[in-house]
């Protein structure tokens, strides 16, 4: 089973479809919410369930309440996969020049704020971009539109009114596929380190400082740098302890002796959770 984001026709419903294909289990169930995805998994009896779960846009950033929950489950959950999917938004509804409303996700709003604001609708953010499609099919009503995907207009037969309205047009959403420890999961998607295969493969850890003093995070960075590792993101979270206390979230191409850059930088670190080293999927 894959949970993912819904209703269908949603974003991560697509990815979850990719990722179906690569584990070879075509049961996809929709969720309510991305914490709905985490506590089907942490609820799923075995290991053999996956989840798949926005993590990050190239427009409006990381999705916060993923990462929150990455560190929330940590010890239950790790991550198994990575996808990037291209977004193309659509307007969808009856009638573009009747509109006074627009469903979407808040992120989905966030990325066409300006076509929005273009022509002074009012925004109003629901759990997925599917299910702003089931909103506005449901009320029927010419006043009332959605932004979301072409897929999620053609399962409620509704007009897509515009495409790509977006405010930048290279829109991605990357996507996780996350799970318990699972052994059949890991050796069917086992990472090749061999770098003559190109094969990206990238971990993920959640540092938290010894102290807040000045070069704490630089003691952090120049560990990377001695053990020539590639950083591709690193980005601070409250720690939700007392306000000025950040998480730190680093995300890096694996070397191959990870456990020795590791063991270096838990010597500056109060702790480090390892989310897990994981192959990078495309889509072709």
């Amino acid at each position: 089973m894959i949970y993912c984001l819904g209703p269908n026709g949603s974003y991560s419903e697509m990815a979850a479809k990719v990722f179906s294909k690569i584990i070879g289990d075509n049961d996809i169930l929709c969720c309510n919410s991305i914490y709905e995805v985490f506590q089907c998994l942490e609820d799923s009896e075995g290991h053999s369930s996956c989840g798949v779960v926005p993590s990050e846009n190239s427009i409006e950033g990381s999705v916060s309440l993923t990462q929150d929950l990455l560190l929330e489950f940590h010890d239950k959950i790790r991550i198994y996969g990575e996808l990037d999917i291209n977004i193309n938004h659509c307007l969808i509804g009856y009638n573009k020049d009747k509109i006074k409303k627009i469903y979407s996700h808040p992120q989905a709003l966030a990325q066409c704020r300006k076509y929005i604001k273009k022509y002074g609708w009012e925004a109003i953010p629901v759990s997925s971009t599917a299910k702003a499609v089931e909103l506005a099919y449901n009320t029927k009503n010419e006043e009332v539109g959605a932004i979301a995907s072409k897929e999620a207009a053609k399962l409620y037969n509704l007009k897509i009114l515009e495409e790509s309205i977006q405010d930048y047009k290279n829109n991605t959403t990357r996507f996780l596929l996350i799970g318990k420890y699972n052994l059949n999961l890991i050796k069917s998607l086992k990472p090749n380190y061999d770098k003559s295969t190109n094969e990206l493969i990238k971990s993920t850890i959640i540092v938290k400082l010894i102290e807040n003093k000045p070069g704490a995070l630089y003691e952090i960075l120049r560990e990377f740098n001695r053990y020539n590792v590639n950083l591709t993101r690193i980005e601070s979270r409250p720690s939700k302890e007392e306000i000025g206390n950040y998480l730190f979230y680093i995300d890096y191409i694996t070397p191959s002796n990870e456990k020795d850059l590791i063991s270096a930088l838990k010597e500056h670190v109060a702790h480090i959770k390892h989310l897990g080293s994981y192959r990078v999927f495309s889509i072709g």
